[in-house]
């Protein structure tokens, strides 16, 4: 590229051009996806033309880029976000967050948590309470595993669920990977795991699972994940519900005690 093409550069042509690099792509390879030519891909980059919508969608749907950051390069180009971003209180998505209240409700005596792209709790059921104590809400769960001894003093099997941690921290960012806050988590976690000798496959098991240990006793927990299926609000997409059940009797018997027969949810 020629100094003149740097300087010309528009603000969609550098971020398109951030994206397919960290994707691997040529820009003939980006064409074809996007059923283009490369001198066109050529010109977004330069700033010597200009995107439509619709080609920008193609971009970001051959690139897999995050629909939060579909609606950047949309302003970038200087065209409306097509991907509406409500907050989870908004009148907008109050049925889905009733469905979700639905579902937290339905899950007691079991602990349920819904946390948004960086870890942050939004929301709680009561049960909860019983393993992570009364201040989850509002809390950053890579903050809780990560920069608190005590948490991992709390969890028997602590080196597995450590780097199942880092694992969905490097999977997160390698999706988002111009995301700061991410990064800042990712880094966080690889100085937690450092030094800590990673598990064999063996020892992991199945599916990693958090084994707490509580007033003397071990609870061992399955864990699940659910999402909003092919959204187009980004609040929604970025939503991870998270669902812990008993492993085995002891468990059972442990949130069956300390549970409730009106849950509430926080």
């Amino acid at each position: 590229m020629t100094r003149g093409q740097q300087a010309t550069t528009s603000p969609f042509g550098a971020l398109l051009r951030r994206w397919r690099g960290n994707r691997g792509l040529s820009q003939l390879a980006l064409a074809a996806a996007v059923s283009s030519t490369s001198r066109h891909v050529s010109f977004l980059e330069t700033g010597r033309s200009r995107p439509s919508e619709q080609m920008v969608l193609r971009i970001g749907e051959a690139l897999g880029i995050p629909l939060r950051e579909q609606n950047r390069l949309l302003a970038a180009a200087g065209l409306p976000a097509a991907y509406p971003e409500a907050a989870l209180e908004d009148a907008d998505l109050a049925p889905f967050r009733a469905a979700i209240n639905q579902l937290l409700t339905a899950h007691m005596p079991y602990p349920a948590v819904v946390v948004d792209e960086h870890w942050n709790v939004l929301l709680a059921n009561r049960a909860c309470a019983t393993l992570f104590g009364d201040a989850l809400l509002g809390s950053n769960l890579a903050h809780r595993y990560f920069a608190d001894p005590a948490t991992a003093d709390a969890i028997v099997n602590w080196p597995q669920v450590a780097w199942a941690g880092m694992d969905r921290l490097r999977h997160q960012l390698a999706l988002r990977p111009f995301d700061d806050t991410l990064r800042e988590l990712a880094v966080l976690a690889e100085r937690s795991t450092a030094g800590l000798p990673r598990p064999s496959k063996a020892a992991e098991g199945v599916v990693v699972c958090p084994w707490f240990r509580i007033g003397g006793q071990v609870i061992r927990t399955i864990g699940m994940a659910a999402r909003f299926d092919t959204t187009i609000a980004v609040t929604l997409d970025e939503l991870r519900v998270e669902l812990l059940y008993p492993l085995d009797s002891d468990a059972e018997r442990f949130f069956r005690e300390a549970g409730t027969t009106q849950p509430a949810i926080h």
